[in-house]
């Protein structure tokens, strides 16, 4: 572990120190105190934003971040929920990643408190203790993520600067089975949004309500321990606003090796009648609509192609 050394202050003297650090970047050399050595002052803050689930999503610079933190083991430590474990290793084999799956089994710690516990133990550990940090998320970390928002609303409280490397939504995922128009417009929630907090649809635009199992109890993708009450109280809602055969697309992830997007349409009274993964979402095209936007469309071809067999063939 890197090891810090006290400086001297001066008022504006070139004051110089050795710093002692062993890493791949030329620490130990005689430094003027005012371009010191990074390393020796703070640590470092970055969320890795992994994609949705498969390695071709994943950009350039998110990769390169992964293998730096191989390269450097001493230098980094690395955090992630499982699915985002899962991704980080096939893409940078031998990267040491701590779990954070506990997050979903805390007994009487709501999610925003163990947003909030997390947020300060990231930030400590890269700014207080020194440490350079990879919190690795899946998708992008600005869509849907309470736990990135506590993070970057403390560092900026701290007036520290976070370093985000953006990744593929899980949004494009998503419209791949529907047809969506977009003539009247599209309305995005959250499905706890409406299940628990009363949010009323515009029954005039298609909504896509998305994490139907959140608030699962482990940090596996594929989870199901939640959905049901999530999915029975969200068909209640519903049944508010809608009628009870309206037509609504059930829209998942097949999980690893392959993660296809897989669908269903079913009627809204169905809802709750069978267990969805975490990642989960609702397409509930809008009142009077075109059926355009009701049919569940044939899943894209994913074809993996050598470019170099192409030409020889």
């Amino acid at each position: 572990m890197h090891r810090r050394q006290k400086l001297p202050q001066s008022g504006g003297s070139q004051m110089s120190h050795r710093c002692t650090a062993t890493a791949t970047e030329p620490h130990g050399a005689i430094r003027p105190h005012s371009v010191r050595c990074e390393v020796c002052v703070s640590g470092s803050l970055t969320i890795v934003g992994l994609g949705p689930a498969r390695p071709e999503h994943l950009t350039q610079e998110a990769v390169q971040a992964l293998q730096a933190a191989v390269a450097d083991p001493h230098s980094w430590r690395v955090y992630g929920l499982a699915h985002a474990r899962a991704l980080a290793e096939a893409i940078a084999p031998g990267l040491q990643i701590r779990s954070l799956d506990y997050l979903y089994g805390l007994t009487g710690v709501d999610r925003p408190l163990a947003y909030a516990d997390l947020a300060e133990m990231l930030t400590r550990r890269a700014f207080s203790d020194g440490h350079h940090v990879l919190y690795l998320v899946a998708g992008s970390p600005l869509f849907y993520n309470d736990a990135v928002l506590a993070i970057r609303r403390r560092a900026a409280a701290q007036e520290q600067a976070i370093r985000l490397i953006h990744g593929m939504a899980f949004l494009d995922l998503v419209l791949d089975r529907v047809y969506w128009t977009g003539h009247s417009g599209l309305a995005l929630w959250s499905a706890w949004n409406v299940a628990f907090d009363g949010v009323a649809l515009d029954v005039g635009a298609p909504t896509l309500l998305v994490q139907l199992g959140e608030f699962g109890s482990s940090g596996d993708a594929l989870n199901e321990d939640r959905s049901p009450e999530m999915l029975g109280k969200l068909r209640d809602r519903l049944r508010r606003q809608y009628p009870a055969d309206h037509p609504v697309l059930v829209l998942y992830s097949s999980g690893p090796p392959e993660y296809r997007s897989e669908g269903r349409r079913i009627e809204l009274s169905a809802l709750a009648d069978q267990p969805v993964p975490v990642y989960s979402n609702l397409w509930v095209p809008s009142i009077g609509g075109p059926d355009l936007e009701a049919t569940l469309a044939a899943p894209s071809v994913r074809r993996m192609v050598d470019p170099l067999s192409e030409v020889l063939s």
